[in-house]
């Protein structure tokens, strides 16, 4: 199965909207390796001539403009993947927030519903994060091999990666904290209502295999 189509078929319909365009950045992936194409065919039609002075500045110009386009061709895909993290990162933001207060106010509370809601929240928090972390590696990495390069390996590695593993260390906080206030409320562990429902309707069940 196409990781596009894992995506679609995993969301989370309320947050649809908020996970990360993978489709719209694999038709700009697709975009800009049609571009590319299209500019080596051009340079390799290029007439070359003997080795004076005017074919080698000439020869300098394509380089720099090859070069330039290069630069400008990154800057454009890494630019829209850091829109969708910036995306991604403030609907995570918004719910820690709102996670840090409902904890905070169920260790008071005896409403047992109101419990288990928040903690399949998190659970949906959680996947929420590694499905969209495992879309940002997949189109980086065909980033990476459209164009020979290991430019999206390393934003990957240093700007998005260690930033998403943060979200899902706080989020586990959370999901501990929540299944402690329920055991210690109600005398019973939060894991046994999970399998349950998990037998009847998968609310709690998420599984990645790795889809390339």
């Amino acid at each position: 199965m196409k990781f596009g189509k894992y995506l679609r078929n995993n969301m989370i319909s309320r947050y649809e909207e908020i996970y990360i365009d993978y489709k719209g950045l694999k038709k700009l992936l697709m975009d800009l390796g049609a571009i590319e194409e299209e500019r080596k065919s051009k340079q390799a039609k290029q007439p070359h001539g003997n080795n004076n002075n005017n074919n080698n500045n000439k020869n300098y110009i394509l380089q720099f403009q090859a070069s330039q386009q290069v630069s400008d061709r990154n800057s454009k895909f890494l630019l829209s993947v850091w829109n969708q993290f910036q995306k991604v990162d403030r609907f995570i933001q918004d719910n820690e927030k709102d996670l840090s207060s409902k904890s905070n106010y169920m260790e008071s509370s005896k409403d047992v519903q109101l419990i288990i809601s928040c903690i399949k929240e998190v659970e949906e928090l959680q996947s929420f994060v590694q499905l969209n972390l495992d879309g940002f590696r997949k189109i980086l990495k065909k980033f990476d091999k459209k164009f020979t390069i290991t430019i999206g390996h390393e934003y990957f590695k240093n700007m998005i990666y260690s930033h998403f593993q943060a979200k899902i260390s706080v989020l586990n906080y959370y999901s501990t904290k929540l299944s402690n206030i329920y055991s210690l409320q109600f005398f019973s562990d939060p894991e046994q209502l999970k399998n349950s429902e998990r037998s009847e309707s998968g609310v709690f069940s998420f599984c990645m295999d790795e889809q390339e």
